[in-house]
């Protein structure tokens, strides 16, 4: 007997708890046998119901009424209307199902509806008559249809239909991740009846309630087993099911390997998860000419043309679809040398490229005649490595031979650069400097002339930056500015009511007001200077911006520099944030109309930032009001959104950053990333907000050395750690380019990919989706597509991880001991307990109240390593491993309760510990140690009863 019969054998057992259990074949509608011209209880082999179905597996019982028309009375040759009886197959639970129901007599056309009850379920009547579906479950349904012909002529009659098969149909399908519903249902049960699990779970996600709905979302792929059981009046019976779970498919293939022109070529594609066979397809682009893709998955053919980009697409046998763009490279037959062009190289600074041909039959042995540069080696791999030594052009001639004894020349010119020389901008609100009665109240020594506390610390602070060019605000005294600028040699500048300099100056600025200013050393060339916006003077806080324009020496020639320096309008507000928006609105139009195409840094106190305004309305902080800037990233960028990212404040007061450093396109390609820096001076003078200024000054740094022509400057990714299936930004600046071709590498740089071969380089973004893989030595670059040798890459090494990373709070100590330095021996240490290494750059530590420490770029933990962060430098012995002094200057961790929080750039939450009470220089600990989610105990507990161990185990061995 076949298992579906088994089944329904037992569950007919396990309801038939009295005769009714199973559902009676509903009576024939029409009256009183003899009434309506019904037969329903005469001798038949069947049962005693003659129905119109063989052997009384179904059919239609006609109830013979007529309503609509004469009968007989005119000689008519319409007969009266009725349903002709007829067999119904059986229908088998799970399979496709269809039969047509026949009326008798009456005028056609003829029309069907369901009056009472309903068809079996996952069956439905159409107008026509149509029967069809596929049933879900087994067991004999019976339901009343009505006909109606085109004179209006009404007949009724009650169908049955029996369902043989398991009850249940195979459950679907389900996928990770994916809601899931399914209901299960007794055909016939009463509503009382009940649904529950038996001994085996659900799949871990799912659940079913007691009206038999099984739903949820699953959260591991498996073939699963568990039991449901019913219970209706009294009658109870239950099924073991089985349930797979997939995970949303994928394809592993992450890119194709080379063919070559004439020769054949075959590649078998792969996909995970989903439930196999998988049926491939090109959904968008085109193959190669002479390929071609079967739905198995085989590309294959001979290639006759160059290479293309397409969108290959796997379909699960549940119509799950999963796609990838990928590129397939066409080489040429013919030998030849495929590098056309080496990329510059820099004196002192680590050499790498590789050689690559086409055509070739590995393996490939190279060579050179000619000079190489100095420092400079060529392996017979094509590995071309080393730390030039000296500057200049040199010329060689590289020949490869493959495995026929082929060979193939060309010659490639190099360029080693002089030692980068970094032109560094920098700005500083220095507090109503040298105003007689505000500002700094502190800024006079005892017995000092006034403002000397504040020009001394001033001059320190500039002398030491090495800056060629700043931007000052809120300048008040010229002789205090004259005396600063006597106390740094090299440096000239001026105020912008210095008529000598500015015509127009000392009619929007008077002596005693603050003001912009400008100080700049010998590499700068003096050419101009104005007030700009006067006529928007009100919305700048009644300070208009001091544009000044240079000529310098950019790429071995004299260009044109310009630097603008601004004083927002100040104060949380709305009357000032609306001045500021409309002053951007001005600034914004005058670059564009003015200075479209120049080099040009806007920089001082924006007084607001860039996330979100500091201004708030209902208590939700309105956009930034520089948001105009930021919608045009072609051609405008924000140099210190970083700051802003990473939560480095810029003054003493505020967590916001609200002095930044805007530069247009043209000196963003120009822009060394990784090397904006706000300067701590308070961590050298004392009482610095109090003497000096409330604000920090701010650097930014560019790289003008090299020759002219097109240059990319790659910007993000430069380094971290990145989940497959995560998004990573590629980001760049582009000067003198039309297309950039987007590449990475997963072998340091030895083998490179296609991420798109090619997209506008005006774009300067592209949002990448992390492949499946783990690899420690990820590389990416922007290459100009119309020279190989103008690129940009990734200064280190990448991570690409398949394992979530996670970083904790391991140890604390709040409560420092009673030596020279105090809070200095506060220390929060941190702890990768991930597979991978995690780079904290920009990541920050806090307390309750603000942020205290932010990682510096390229501060990488490797998995099973700690960083330590000490409240300051007295707390540690100088040159400890993977040891910081915090860069606010103090953890301020408080002895009685507090919170230390460590935080990602975009501000959310890594890890968080709270606590309520200290013991002094005793730290607190997890335990066990080192461990995710384990509670916090006081260090002397652990063994051997250390009192705290900063960057050890808590028994003091090392990591």
């Amino acid at each position: 007997m076949p298992l579906s019969r088994i089944v329904a054998a037992l569950l007919a057992l396990a309801l038939v708890a009295c005769p009714s259990a199973s559902p009676p074949v509903p009576p024939p509608v029409g009256g009183p046998s003899g009434d309506g011209g019904v037969t329903d209880g005469g001798p038949s082999d069947d049962g005693g119901v003659r129905d119109g179905g063989p052997s009384g597996d179904g059919g239609v019982t006609d109830g013979g009424i007529t309503d609509g028309g004469p009968s007989g009375d005119g000689g008519s040759n319409i007969t009266e209307l009725g349903i002709a009886p007829q067999g119904l197959t059986p229908a088998e639970v799970g399979l496709p199902y269809r039969a047509v129901l026949m009326a008798s007599g009456g005028e056609a056309p003829y029309t069907w509806r369901v009056t009472l009850g309903a068809p079996v379920e996952g069956l439905t009547l159409t107008s026509d008559g149509a029967l069809s579906g596929t049933p879900r479950f087994a067991g004999s349904g019976g339901f009343t249809v009505e006909v109606l012909d085109a004179r209006g002529a009404r007949a009724e009659g009650a169908v049955s239909l029996q369902v043989t098969g398991t009850v249940f149909a195979a459950l679907p399908d389900a996928y990770v991740s994916e809601p899931y519903g399914w209901t299960f249902r007794i055909p016939n049960g009463t509503p009382s009846q009940r649904w529950s699990l038996g001994p085996q779970p659900a799949p871990s996600g799912l659940r079913l309630d007691a009206s038999g709905s099984l739903s949820g979302t699953p959260t591991s792929p498996g073939l699963y087993d568990f039991t449901v059981g019913v219970q209706d009046s009294g009658r109870t019976a239950s099924w073991t099911h089985g349930l797979s779970v997939f995970t949303p498919p994928a394809i592993a293939l992450l890119s194709l390997p080379e063919a070559t022109e004439a020769r054949p070529y075959s590649v078998t594609l792969s996909a995970t998860g989903g439930r196999a066979p998988f049926a491939w397809s090109v959904t968008s682009g085109s193959l190669p000419s002479g390929l071609s893709l079967s739905t198995a998955g085989v590309l294959s053919g001979t290639p006759k043309s160059e290479g293309a980009a397409f969108t290959l697409t796997a379909t699960d046998v549940n119509g799950r679809t999963a796609s990838r763009e990928l590129v397939l490279s066409v080489i040429s037959s013919t030998l030849e040398v495929k590098t056309v062009g080496l990329v510059d190289g820099r004196v002192g600074e680590p050499y790498a490229a590789t050689l690559a041909a086409s055509g070739a039959r590995p393996p490939l042995t190279w060579s050179f005649t000619g000079t190489l540069a100095a420092g400079l080696t060529l392996a017979a791999d094509g590995a071309l490595s080393g730390t030039p030594t000296a500057a200049g052009s040199v010329s060689l001639t590289v020949t490869v031979r493959d495995a026929d004894g082929r060979t193939a020349s060309r010659q490639l010119p190099l360029t080693v650069l002089p030692p980068p020389s970094l032109f560094t901008v920098g700005h500083w609100n220095l507090e109503w400097f040298g105003a007689p009665n505000q500002g700094p109240a502190h800024s006079t020594s005892d017995g000092g002339v006034p403002d000397d506390l504040q020009v001394a610390g001033a001059r320190d602070v500039i002398g030491a930056a090495s800056a060629q060019v700043w931007g000052l605000v809120e300048m008040v005294d010229t002789v205090d500015f004259n005396t600063l600028k006597a106390g740094l040699p090299g440096y000239s500048g001026f105020l912008a009511n210095n008529s000598t300099y500015v015509l127009s100056g000392t009619s929007m600025y008077s002596a005693g007001e603050q003001k912009p200013g400008i100080l700049y050393d010998s590499t700068l060339t003096y050419r101009s200077a104005q007030i700009i916006l006067t006529a928007q003077a009100a919305d700048f806080g009644g300070r208009p911006p001091l544009r000044v324009d240079f000529t310098t020496r950019i790429h071995g020639e004299d260009a044109p520099l310009v630097v603008i320096v601004v004083h927002m309008k100040a104060f949380e507000d709305l009357t000032s944030y609306g001045q500021r928006q409309r002053s951007a609105v001005a600034l914004k139009g005058y670059l564009d109309q003015w200075l479209p195409e120049a080099r040009v840094l806007v920089i001082g106190d924006w007084n607001d930032d860039l996330d979100h305004s500091i201004s708030v309305q209902n208590g939700v902080a309105l956009a930034t009001p520089y948001a105009n800037f930021l919608d045009d990233p072609t051609h405008y960028t924000f140099l210190t959104r970083v700051l802003t990212d990473a939560n480095i404040r810029t003054t003493t007061e505020y967590n916001d950053v609200i002095d930044h450093t805007l530069v247009t396109d043209e000196v963003a390609v120009e822009a060394v990333p990784g090397t904006v820096q706000v300067l701590r001076p308070d961590a050298t003078i004392p009482d610095y907000a109090h003497t000096v200024s409330d604000h920090y000054p701010v650097l930014t740094r560019y790289d003008f050395s090299g020759p002219p022509g097109p240059r990319v400057r790659l910007t993000s990714p430069l380094s971290g750690t990145f989940l497959a299936g995560e998004t990573l930004t590629f980001a760049w600046h582009a000067m003198g380019m039309d297309t950039v071709r987007l590449e990475a590498s997963y072998d340091g740089g030895e083998q490179w990919s296609v991420v798109v071969p090619s997209m506008r380089a005006d774009a300067g973004r592209y949002v990448w989706t992390v492949p499946d893989r783990e690899s420690a030595t990820v590389r990416v670059r922007v290459v100009d597509t119309a020279s190989a040798s103008r690129f940009d890459m990734s200064p280190g090494a990448i991570w690409f991880t398949r394992a979530q990373p996670r970083v904790i709070i391991n140890e604390v100590l709040a409560n420092e001991p009673a030596l020279p330095g105090g809070t200095a021996h506060e220390f929060v240490e941190v702890y990768n307990a991930g597979p991978a290494p995690v780079d904290l750059s920009g990541w920050s530590l806090w307390d309750a109240m603000a942020s205290r420490h932010v990682f510096a770029a390229g501060t990488v933990v490797p998995p099973g390593r700690a960083m330590v962060v000490f409240g300051g430098t007295a707390g540690f012995t100088p040159g400890t491993p993977n040891t910081v002094a915090a860069s606010s200057g103090t953890l301020s961790l408080n002895n009685t309760s507090d919170s230390v929080q460590l935080k990602r750039v975009d501000g959310g939450i890594v890890d968080f510990l709270s606590y309520s009470s200290t013991v002094d220089a005793v730290s607190i600990n997890r335990s066990p140690d080192l461990t995710p989610d384990a509670g916090f105990v006081l260090h002397t507990t652990l063994p051997p009863g250390l009192p705290s161990s900063p960057g050890r185990r808590a028994d003091g061995g090392a990591f």
